[in-house]
C-alpha cells in the first residue's frame, strides 16, 4: 500500500447522533450532501517537551477538539436549518440567539491518486462520529464582466463520543480506511456509508433472526451466535428481496419497515403494515441481510404468524 497525493473529494453524508452515552451511540438516517468543493481538518494536537538535565528529557501528546471545515456549492436550505437547530416557518427561515445545533456524525470520501491491486481507483473514507456546526458567514459580490461562484463554508467542531468501544481507553472522535489496504474486511468497505463507524471490532460469528408477530406489527429481531451488540446494516433491509412479509396468497403485505439504530445484543426490525394491508401470514428473511460487521444472517421462514 503506496503513500498516494490527494486528487479528489466526494460523497460527503451525515447522521444525527440520536443518543451517545457509555451504554451505546445511534444515529439517525445517513443523509447526502451534494457538491464537496473542499474538507480542512485541524486536529488541534500538539507535542509538549520537558526539559532536564541539560536537554529534552520527556515528551507527551495531546489533542483537543478536532476543527473541521466544509466548504460547499450550496447547503439545502432545509437540512442546514436541521444541522444549526433553526425553525422554518411557512419557508423562512428563523435565527434566534437561543438556537442549539444537535450533533451529527459526517463522513466523505478521498479520492486518491493511482490505482489498487486490482485497478481500481484508490479512495480514503472518513467518519467524525459527534461534533456541532456553526452559523456559516454569508455575504455576496456584484457581478462583473467576469464570473466568481460564491461557495458556502460549514465550521464543525467534532469530540470524542461518551460511548467507548470495546478495547478503547476513550470514545472516538474519527475512523478511516483505505480501500486499497488488504487488512481491511470487504464488508466494512462496502457497508462503511451506510452509517457511521465508531468502532473496530469485528465479529464474523453467525447472525440469526428470529420472526415474532403481535399487535399488528412483525418484529425481526437477530442475535449474534458471539452475544456481541451490533445493529442491522440499514441498507441492507430491501422490502421483498433480503426480506419480506407475506400475506395467505405469498405476495407481498405493504407498510413500512423501522431499523433500531442502537447497538445491543438483540436489535430488532419492526414491520407495521400499512391501514388496507392484508394480514400477515408469513415472514422471510434471506442472507442479503446483514448486521453492522457485514454478516449475512441465516436465511429463515416463517409460516407461523
Amino acid at each position: 500500500m503506496n503513500e498516494a497525493p490527494k486528487i479528489g473529494l466526494d460523497n460527503v453524508v451525515i447522521a444525527k447522533v440520536l443518543s451517545d452515552s457509555a451504554d451505546g451511540i445511534s444515529f439517525g438516517e445517513v443523509i447526502a450532501l451534494k457538491g464537496a468543493v473542499n474538507a480542512t481538518v485541524n486536529p488541534n494536537s500538539d507535542v509538549a517537551v520537558d526539559f532536564a538535565d541539560n536537554g529534552p528529557f520527556f515528551s507527551a501528546s495531546n489533542r483537543g477538539n478536532t476543527e473541521l471545515n466544509l466548504e460547499m456549492i450550496d447547503v439545502d436550505v432545509d437540512v442546514l436549518a436541521q444541522l444549526l437547530g433553526q425553525r422554518k416557518v411557512n419557508g423562512i427561515t428563523v435565527e434566534t440567539p437561543l438556537d442549539q445545533s444537535s450533533d451529527y456524525a459526517l463522513g466523505f470520501r478521498v479520492w486518491l491518486a493511482g490505482k489498487d491491486g486490482s485497478g481500481n481507483n484508490r479512495y480514503q473514507y472518513f467518519w467524525y462520529a459527534k461534533g456541532k456546526f456553526s452559523v456559516p458567514e454569508t455575504g455576496g459580490e456584484t457581478k462583473t464582466d467576469s464570473l466568481n461562484f460564491g461557495h458556502i463554508s460549514v465550521t464543525a467542531q467534532f469530540v470524542q463520543t461518551q460511548f467507548v468501544p470495546a478495547g478503547q481507553e476513550t470514545g472516538t472522535i474519527c475512523t478511516h480506511i483505505r480501500t486499497d489496504d488488504p487488512t481491511v474486511p470487504a464488508s466494512v468497505k462496502a457497508n462503511w456509508f451506510n452509517a457511521p463507524v465508531v468502532q473496530t471490532a469485528s465479529d464474523p460469528s453467525e447472525l440469526t433472526v428470529a420472526i415474532s408477530y403481535a399487535n399488528s406489527k412483525v418484529t425481526f429481531t437477530g442475535t449474534k451466535d458471539s452475544g456481541a451488540s451490533f445493529v442491522f446494516a440499514k441498507g441492507s433491509v430491501i422490502d421483498g428481496q433480503t426480506i419480506g412479509v407475506l400475506d395467505s396468497n405469498g405476495a407481498l403485505v405493504e407498510g413500512e419497515y423501522a431499523v433500531g439504530t442502537t447497538a445491543s445484543t438483540s436489535p430488532t426490525i419492526v414491520f407495521t403494515p400499512s391501514a388496507d394491508a392484508e394480514t400477515p401470514a408469513s415472514a422471510f428473511v434471506t442472507s442479503g441481510l446483514k448486521d453492522s460487521f457485514g454478516v449475512g444472517a441465516t436465511p429463515v421462514i416463517d409460516t407461523s404468524l
